[in-house]
């Protein structure tokens, strides 16, 4: 497969604080990668490198074949920031037609583009409305839309599902998913549903330092683990509960509030046999659940990764 982006030993400073760590890594062509760390750990950093926003103190980078910020990724890699923003005062599609020219397209071919973006995210009757006019998820797209201007093979998106409402967030996942055969997203989010739902892999940066670079279907092995969703708090005793099935290994509780339960299990000869007697332990003790998932879900493997 086609490497798309490489790193090698990338080290960003800003002042005394060293921000990123000698970040080295290999991202192919066609993988749908997520990118997850606390608040502080160097995604942002990350990502503007990527685009050539910022120069690394050291390390190296190869992103499409080239260098950041060369001519030759023009219409080829975007971005979507977080803080995206549009200027009060002039019409959506004016100025996407303005970011298209940038790109080197004519008048008349950046209108043209402008007008295809704004059909991508299902807002083609917004061309004449002003930002202030929109809502906050119809703005998330208008800035989705000139993420696709030209013909990115790369895009970085950078919590493209924030402060959305589940409508909104739910027609920018599909945009993503329907587009994923053609383009390579490196999505930032904080939410990990979001990651779980749309990558194959994930990046977790922790401090400045590349932890994992893990497929998700690793990470989140259904094997010998159970995960639900309970209706109500766990009693203290919940280990207590599982006492009678051998198999049962460790048992570990959601934080207060979580209401979530996971179930470790050892290797069984009838693993449905298992389920039942984990299940039937379960309505024994009056314990009820909304979802069983088996596996873990990928929140918890990097809350735990990430301590």
């Amino acid at each position: 497969m086609d490497t798309i982006i490489r790193t090698t030993k990338l080290s960003k400073s800003f002042a005394e604080k060293k921000v990123l760590k000698n970040i080295s890594l290999s991202i192919n062509k066609g993988a749908s990668i997520g990118l997850v760390g606390h608040n502080g750990a160097g995604k942002t950093t990350l990502f503007s490198l990527l685009c050539g926003f910022l120069k690394a103190n050291s390390g190296e980078i190869e992103i499409l074949g080239t260098i950041p910020a060369s001519p030759t990724l023009s219409g080829r890699l975007s971005i979507l920031p977080q803080d995206a923003s549009f200027i009060a005062g002039l019409q959506v599609g004016k100025q996407l037609t303005m970011l298209a020219e940038l790109q080197g397209y004519s008048s008349k071919e950046a209108a043209k583009e402008a007008r295809r973006v704004l059909e991508i995210v299902d807002l083609s009757k917004e061309w004449q409305q002003l930002p202030e006019k929109l809502s906050h998820g119809m703005l998330k797209r208008v800035a989705i839309a000139q993420a696709f201007i030209g013909k990115p093979e790369l895009i970085l998106l950078d919590e493209p599902t924030a402060g959305l409402d589940p409508e909104s967030a739910k027609k920018i996942r599909d945009l993503i998913r329907k587009k994923q055969q053609e383009i390579t997203f490196v999505i930032s989010s904080h939410n990990l549903e979001d990651i779980e739902d749309l990558c194959e892999q994930v990046l977790i940066l922790k401090s400045g330092e590349l932890t994992h670079h893990e497929k998700i279907a690793n990470l989140t092995a259904r094997e010998n683990v159970l995960t639900f969703k309970m209706e109500k708090e766990l009693p203290d005793n919940i280990e207590q509960i599982f006492s009678s099935i051998p198999q049962v290994s460790k048992i570990k509780k959601g934080k207060q509030g979580e209401r979530k339960l996971v179930v470790y299990c050892q290797s069984s000869e009838n693993d449905t046999l298992l389920e039942i007697e984990i299940l039937k332990c379960l309505a024994n003790a009056n314990l009820a659940y909304r979802e069983m998932v088996r596996g873990e879900r990928l929140a918890d493997k990097v809350s735990d990764m990430s301590d």
